[in-house]
């Protein structure tokens, strides 16, 4: 086999949760070439990522919106995508938008999920070849069980960690912030965003656990932020935390995690944050609220997760089916900063004998 694409659009943190088929398809067929089709925003992830080929890029919430204005874009990705026939494709999305690209693209083989465990069934006639999907075990395990059954292997052993490439204009930044520290302490980062209001940890319960942190390990804190309303935030605990405290923002995904990888500890909740420090060795302590750890959590001891209690007796494999409708988001914003800490110390004298700061 030699030309393979994956179509897994998004999100960044899907995305990330599948690149493992990369390293698993590399060693089963060292000289296959692998192209990828993804959404914009996670364009620049996969196109620094050493084991891929092509990177087709969609834009497909803009095109949708002004279909016309946008017409030769569409056509030139359609042009590019069938411009090569491919052994086999890998359609991990499943759904209906995923189904369109997988239609348009020459493929021998189209492999995508059978018509029970699709998300949305209308992706079912644009493959030819229907496997069940996965629904057990960790989401890595889930996304690559497609290619497993395909090729008729068992589960293989594959490290999740892996260097994205930078610009010579990252590589400048990156070596600016790993000069920013204050002291002999660990550099902790900060990534308290998510897509998710019911994701978040309330603002007052952040600030105290952070100071209870900074008591016990005198970091340097790096405070990420990705978007205005986070900025304002990061910008806050870079006062609160004067000294000792630093708001970054404005980095491309490789750069945030070859700076991720620089770090002693990430603090994060279930985000794209905490699945960016998956592939890296840097140790993480995260907060799920409406999700579950044992699916998302990254591989590894040096990655600890505290989840939090549904007041309303809510059971969930993955995710909650409140997760985007709850008024209260309790699960999450009813912890207590003093829980999280007795949680963390306890994370940190184990993490600290195993990799000492």
């Amino acid at each position: 086999m030699k030309q393979v694409l994956i179509v897994k659009t998004s999100a960044i943190g899907d995305v990330l949760h599948t690149l493992s088929v990369i390293d698993y398809l590399k060693g089963r067929f060292p000289r296959c070439q692998i192209d990828w089709v993804v959404e914009k925003p996670s364009a620049s992830l996969l196109k620094s990522h050493p084991g891929l080929d092509r990177v087709l890029v969609v834009d497909t919430k803009l095109w949708r919106r002004s279909p016309f204005r946008h017409r030769k874009a569409i056509s030139s990705f359609i042009q590019e995508m069938r411009g090569k026939t491919y052994d086999v494709l890998f359609d991990l999305q499943g759904n209906a938008k995923s189904g369109l690209i997988t239609a348009f693209a020459s493929a021998r083989r189209k492999v995508g999920y059978g018509w029970n465990t699709l998300p949305e069934r209308l992706n079912y006639i644009a493959t030819n070849v229907h496997l069940p999907a996965c629904t057990e075990g960790n989401i890595r395990t889930r996304n690559l069980r497609l290619l497993l059954d395909y090729f008729g292997d068992d589960e293989p052993s594959i490290s999740s960690r892996l260097s994205l490439l930078l610009t010579q204009r990252e590589e400048n930044r990156l070596q600016s912030l790993k000069g920013l520290s204050f002291g002999g302490g660990p550099k902790v980062m900060v990534c308290f965003g998510s897509k998710w209001r019911n994701k978040q940890l309330s603002e007052p319960v952040l600030l105290a656990f952070l100071k209870r942190v900074a008591a016990e390990v005198s970091p340097s804190f790096f405070f990420i932020y990705g978007n205005e309303k986070e900025k304002e935030l990061a910008e806050k605990l870079e006062l609160e935390f004067s000294g000792s405290g630093h708001a970054v923002g404005e980095m491309s995904l490789p750069l945030w995690q070859q700076l991720m990888e620089a770090m002693d500890l990430v603090l994060t909740v279930d985000s794209a944050a905490l699945h960016l420090c998956g592939t890296t060795s840097t140790p993480s302590f995260s907060v799920f609220g409406p999700s579950s750890p044992h699916v998302y959590k990254p591989f590894g001891d040096e990655h600890t997760a505290f989840q939090g209690s549904c007041p309303y007796g809510q059971r969930f494999d993955q995710r909650c089916p409140r997760l985007r409708t709850c008024e209260t988001g309790a699960c999450i914003q009813n912890l207590s900063a003093d829980l999280l800490f007795n949680e963390f110390s306890k994370f940190w004298k184990r993490i600290s004998q195993l990799t000492p700061v």
